[in-house]
């Protein structure tokens, strides 16, 4: 890649993970670059996918390049004096069923790779669970015996583990009205929020900036799509992306309770895809990385609005406020804290939330100069683990908008490279759902 300067004005599409930390980036090493971020909404953004009471920020991946990237994060979040108030080292236990399969195979090479790691010096050793009661017990005490096989109708599926007390959780929401707060205190940044994007203005292959739904026109030399799930309705991503989204829930606890838990590891299963986290403001939050739901509709194409293409766009809570995950997403969650957290199993929810993610086959980030479009540079593709690079993804971006990206790098994050997972951001296989097959409404 050549290196090349990044030009005296830009866009940034969406005020998330990728947009603020980019801003931020660009203002730091640019200060003479005006920057504006566009979004629909003030962040912290209610409905963006960077936006949640908790998320995990954790270094176990196989693959060395997201575990180096993962480590080099965690350490500035660490020493960070505004962001570690709202972190919490805790560990965080992985599960599985032990049923030979790719999740059991996943499970032994991240099982794998921690180990190597703790032999360099670069963490401590895991604290491996052998039995379903070791597993139990973790969250729940020595003396606790989990939940027989007659009284679930069927198997553990909450068998063996290991805790990497490495790891941490941190509440996503205060990350990013810190963040959001930096960059309102540099000069060269300005945010436009309350009208979204309709589409870039492009002149012949050339973007000039973008044009809001109420008409008007923001003009800029370069244009970044970090819109997240939205995405594909600003470039043409054809079927490198699929906006989708994983259920969400949320559960109240008496103080004893609080007290009871308040120690416990955020724990996940690879083979349910359930997350259980640590009670945090008098609750529990429990997701599925499920196969998802997707929201398909016809819009015009990005990149020739006389066409128009299918795609799934976000359906979320700020959109559709009486809407409530899918029952069958109900009785999974319920199904697995009727094994791991009995108590709560059937529980009234406190809320319920679809999150919306921006999907990739491989899970890898796609951050790339448009191939067909000057002036648009793409940072999309957070596939649910994106979240925890906060500090560090806003200066790999701008790396490579001045074309000096690491290579292996660039490569993995090129705009058109589909690849196979590689187990970065394990999810349930299969395809989305229709959610206008199942949505459910409070009213």
């Amino acid at each position: 890649m050549s290196s090349k300067p990044v030009p005296q004005s830009v866009i940034i599409i969406g005020a998330g993970i990728f947009g603020l930390s980019t801003a931020l980036a660009i203002a730091r090493r640019h200060p003479s670059t005006k920057i504006t971020i566009v979004d629909r909404l003030t962040p912290p953004v209610e409905d963006g996918t960077s936006v949640d009471t908790t998320r995990c920020i954790r270094a176990d991946y196989g693959d060395p390049l997201y575990a180096k990237l993962a480590e080099e994060a965690q350490k500035k979040i660490e020493q960070d004096p505004e962001l570690s108030r709202f972190y919490f080292k805790q560990g965080m236990s992985f599960v599985a069923e032990g049923t030979p399969g790719p999740m059991l195979d996943l499970y032994k090479k991240n099982l794998a790779a921690v180990r190597a790691r703790a032999a360099q010096g670069l963490g401590g050793d895991p604290i491996e669970m052998k039995s379903p009661e070791a597993v139990f017990q973790s969250i729940h005490g020595k003396t606790a015996q989990p939940v027989s096989n007659a009284s679930l109708g069927r198997r553990k599926r909450w068998n063996i583990g290991y805790r990497n007390m490495d790891d941490a959780f941190i509440d996503a929401r205060e990350s990013v009205r810190i963040y959001y707060e930096r960059c309102l205190a540099q000069p060269s940044i300005v945010f436009r929020c309350g009208v979204p994007v309709d589409r870039l203005a492009v002149s012949g292959q050339q973007a000039t900036g973008v044009i809001l739904e109420n008409g008007q026109t923001l003009s800029a030399d370069l244009t970044l799509v970090a819109a997240g799930a939205w995405s594909n309705k600003l470039v043409y991503l054809d079927d490198l992306i699929v906006p989708s989204a994983i259920e969400v829930a949320w559960i109240k606890l008496t103080d004893e309770e609080v007290v009871k838990w308040k120690n416990m590891s955020i724990t996940t299963n690879f083979d349910t895809g359930f997350n259980l986290f640590p009670p945090y403001r008098g609750e529990i939050k429990c997701l599925r990385r499920s196969a998802g739901y997707r929201n398909t509709v016809l819009i015009p194409h990005p990149e020739d609005p006389s066409k128009t293409i299918r795609t799934s766009l976000p359906r979320t809570v700020v959109t559709n406020p009486t809407d409530q995950i899918p029952l069958e997403a109900e009785k999974a969650l319920r199904d697995n804290l009727r094994e791991m957290m009995p108590q709560l199993a059937d529980r009234p929810f406190d809320r319920t939330k679809l999150c919306w993610l921006s999907q990739t086959p491989s899970a890898d980030f796609i951050i790339a100069p448009h191939p067909r479009i000057a002036g648009v540079h793409v940072a999309t593709g957070g596939s649910a683990h994106a979240w925890k690079f906060l500090p560090t993804i806003g200066d790999l971006v701008v790396d490579s908008m001045e074309g000096k990206l690491d290579g292996k790098l660039a490569a993995k994050w090129a705009f058109g490279t589909k690849g196979t997972s590689e187990g970065n951001a394990p999810r349930i296989g299969g395809a989305a759902q229709e959610l206008a097959h199942v949505v459910r409404s409070r009213l």
